[in-house]
Formats: C-alpha cells, structure tokens, sequence
C-alpha cells in the first residue's frame, strides 16, 4: 500500500475516533475505506488496532460496513441506533496499545 495513503488512512481513522468514536467514523466519508483502513494499520504492524477496526466492522451485516456512505449510514441507524453500539470498540482503540504515531513513522521512514 501506498505510504502516503496509509498515513492518511491511519490519522482519518485517529481523528474520528478522538472525535466521536466509531459511530463517527463510520457516518463520515473515513467509513468509506474501512477495509483500507484494517489493511493500512496490519501492513505498519498496527495488529492491535487492526482487529479493533475489525470488530467495530463486525458489527454491520455481512462483516464489514457498505463502502457506499449513504447505504452505511442507513444501516448504522440499524446497529447502533442510540450511538452505543461501539462503546467497547471505542474504549479499546483509546487504549494505544499500539504506537500509531511511531509506527507509522517507522513505515514511512
């Protein structure tokens, strides 16, 4: 993948997160890469993070969410229609278990 690509993927993902959680992220156009955005944090060794992503996506139908933002957006009404669905999610990622920042760093480097 593309290191500048990755790097966006990865601080879109952060930002939405810090911001609002997953329910965040998944309404907003940043949804729309989420299997991008698993591929982006396994290929810096971000595995952690990648399988938080990996559950939050879990959630929706299928396994992972519809890339098409309005389809999603529809369907997160579904999965967690009181914003709560992800909270678990939310909580771990905040957790930074993994370095994102230095990791990311270190792949571009």
């Amino acid at each position: 993948m593309d290191t500048e690509l990755t790097k966006e993927l990865i601080e879109e993902l952060e930002a939405e997160i810090n911001n609002g959680g997953f329910d965040q992220f998944f309404f907003n156009s940043a949804g729309d890469k989420a299997a991008d955005t698993i591929n982006a944090l396994s290929s810096i060794g971000a595995e952690h993070t990648a399988n938080v992503v990996r559950a939050a996506c879990a959630k929706f139908p299928g396994g992972m969410p519809p890339k098409d933002r309005d389809a999603r957006q529809e369907l997160l009404e579904q999965v967690s229609p009181d914003s709560d669905a992800f909270e678990e999610e939310d909580q771990a990622f905040l957790e930074y278990k993994d370095d994102l920042s230095g990791l990311v760093a270190n792949y571009a480097g």
